[in-house]
């Protein structure tokens, strides 16, 4: 598969009714949340979704409809009752389930005589869909733009690493920088110095991240960008310069380390 000239445009699914119901963190969703990032090109959509085939659909097919790839789906795989992720992907893309002649053999030998029903529906996948490798349980699959995963992160963080490596995300990712400067003032008081930065300078993602604290409003002003665009890093510092010069500071102008 070539993936010359791809437009990449990552999206993130969770699956997984406990974590709706904020019976678990989403640990996956922030770690690959954080893997995107690492490779240079943020996700840019994440959702959470239920059990349920037909809401995964929905959103998936609207995901692919607006061309978004690679797009990675943890959880719901398995075989319980409750796995519905097979099901919304081949609704999503418009693909039966059939039985996977090699996924089968694959489960058949790993689980031996204990090879139950419910383990057997592992194999049943969208037709067309072919395989990730899973040292350590069922495999994932790939579709299209879809990349599917257990929910177990001991199987997803290996699994999605190679597939980053396949999609040739990891060898060569662009260098992205973080600054960030805090000050001790509303948003408001600097949202139009803001917005008017921001216009002169398009290729600069600019942020405000407000918080109240027992000392009064805080504001966190966030940029990033590639980091050999020594323009822009240049326009970006004095910007910054300027409003600490203002306003009163509560952490000066800072690299952000990219996170692990």
């Amino acid at each position: 598969m070539s993936h010359e000239n791809r437009v990449y445009r990552p999206a993130v699914i969770t699956v997984g009714q406990e974590v709706l119901y904020g019976e678990r963190p989403n640990d996956n969703l922030l770690w690959l949340l954080r893997a995107f990032e690492r490779c240079g090109i943020p996700a840019a959509v994440a959702m959470v979704l239920p059990d349920d085939e037909v809401v995964i659909a929905e959103h998936l097919a609207f995901l692919v409809s607006k061309e978004h790839h690679p797009i990675f789906v943890s959880g719901g795989i398995g075989g319980t009752h409750d796995d519905r992720t097979r099901q919304g992907i081949a609704l999503a893309l418009q693909r039966p389930l059939v039985r996977h002649a090699e996924c089968f053999e694959i489960l058949a030998r790993r689980y031996g005589a204990k090879f139950t029903t419910q383990r057997q529906r592992m194999a049943w996948l969208p037709q067309g869909a072919r395989l990730i490798a899973n040292p350590l349980g069922a495999p994932g699959f790939f579709l299209d733009s879809v990349y599917a995963f257990p929910g177990f992160p001991e199987m997803l963080h290996p699994m999605a690493q190679e597939v980053l490596k396949t999609l040739c995300l990891i060898q060569t990712p662009p260098g992205r920088k973080t600054l960030e400067l805090t000050l001790k003032i509303p948003e408001g008081e600097i949202a139009e110095e803001v917005e008017r930065f921001a216009a002169q300078h398009p290729s600069v993602e600019i942020g405000l991240y407000p918080s109240i604290t027992p000392e009064g409003p805080t504001v966190c002003v966030r940029c990033r960008g590639l980091k050999d665009a020594a323009n822009d890093w240049e326009a970006v510092h004095g910007f910054l310069q300027k409003l600490e010069a203002f306003h009163t500071v509560v952490e000066p102008v800072h690299e952000v380390p990219t996170p692990l």
